[in-house]
């Protein structure tokens, strides 16, 4: 890169339009934020060579930019009040570039949230909040985790990290701040063996971080597995034909009303229509709130979980302690000879097991593989 694009350079004119020429091409869009390394995060991109407009946001690695240069016109400066603008305009006109007439979908993702309480924060540059944020997390028992981008996998592209507390959500903007803040921080959380992390389906998330981060998930509760071995627990055995989603699971396990979980329904639909939608930059009030959302019930839906997976072992226990209690003194006398036998009260575990089974049964349709086929109308 030229002189004219170092980091300091850069920085300076931040908010500003630009032209960056790379080896690629060249390109022209608001400058949004600076990388250590001299990568650099556009907005509002267009292609000079073909006139079009680029959708979202769009990463130049200093390696590849050949020159930087500061685009000064009476369009321009037009182009760059809008763009301070759109990051307190609701959400149906920010993530509307060309001040389109905004689609039902995104007025739903305003309304499905306006009502419900969670306190985030966004962060999306190193200075200030990252370290002090990290070392709040490394102290940390226990933590929700999420993520949010493009075909999450080993493939794709994760745009935001979603780190939770008990009371507070941590969004990480993967896009604009790059591989650094795992190197900087957040890969020794995500490692950490004593800081239990809560998700859904951890498949995918393990699959990015460990290719594109060199990140290894560790010490992990799965609300997803949670649900098939309580399903298990409740069947006497049986697995399901599928595994549940986050919102069936919010809603079977602690009971929250179809309203409290629609953003869920809507964030998906939304995502059907605009895959990169979570690229964009800024992204909307309203989207960043979703985020939050998304992983701020999976504590409580882990206690709730743990509950029952410990209820046939708090049954066998009570059991165990009412049997002499409630026996009469001839009955004791046996009891002291058989200690080393198994107890009645722990052999019923397997006749509990085997109602479940027999009523399992009665209760689902069953598939050739073995599977009970599970709906909302036969829950346990």
């Amino acid at each position: 890169m030229e002189s004219t694009s170092g980091e300091h350079f850069l920085s300076c004119i931040i908010g500003k339009t630009i032209k960056i020429t790379a080896i690629n091409g060249s390109f022209q869009g608001v400058l949004l934020g600076v990388h250590a390394d001299r990568t650099v995060l556009l907005i509002k991109v267009k292609d000079l060579k073909t006139g079009e407009a680029v959708r979202g946001a769009r990463l130049f690695f200093g390696q590849n930019v050949l020159n930087v240069e500061p685009v000064e016109d009476s369009r321009v400066q037009e182009v760059e009040r809008e763009t301070i603008e759109e990051r307190s305009l609701p959400l149906e006109i920010a993530q509307s570039s060309n001040h389109e007439k905004p689609s039902n979908v995104l007025r739903a993702v305003k309304h499905a949230v306006e009502n419900e309480e969670v306190a985030y924060t966004v962060i999306d540059q190193f200075q200030t909040m990252f370290q002090p944020t990290i070392l709040h997390l490394q102290h940390q028992k226990v933590l929700s985790l999420g993520a949010s981008g493009l075909n999450i996998c080993r493939y794709g592209k994760l745009c935001w990290l979603q780190v939770g507390t008990r009371n507070h959500v941590y969004l990480f903007d993967i896009l604009t701040m790059g591989p650094g803040v795992f190197k900087n921080g957040l890969q020794v959380v995500l490692e950490d063996k004593s800081i239990l992390k809560v998700t859904h389906d951890c498949r995918c998330l393990g699959d990015i971080l460990s290719h594109q981060y060199g990140v290894l998930l560790n010490n992990v509760f799965d609300t997803q597995v949670g649900d098939v071995y309580l399903f298990s627990m409740e069947t006497g055995g049986f697995l399901p034909h599928r595994t549940s989603t986050v919102k069936e699971c919010l809603t079977r396990y602690l009971n929250m009303p179809s309203t409290q979980v629609h953003f869920l329904n809507v964030k998906q639909t939304l995502m059907e229509q605009n895959p990169n939608i979570c690229s964009d930059r800024p992204l909307s009030a309203s989207l960043l709130k979703v985020l939050a959302l998304e992983v701020s019930h999976l504590l409580d839906l882990r206690q709730a979980m743990l509950d029952g997976m410990l209820a046939d072992f708090t049954l066998l226990v009570d059991s165990y302690l009412n049997a002499p209690r409630l026996a009469k003194a001839d009955a004791l006398a046996v009891t002291e000879n058989l200690c080393t036998e198994l107890p009645k009260e722990l052999q019923q575990f397997c006749v509990l097991q085997q109602k479940r089974r027999e009523k399992a049964l009665k209760e689902y349709d069953i598939t050739s593989h073995g599977f009970l086929v599970r709906s909302e109308k036969t829950k346990p």
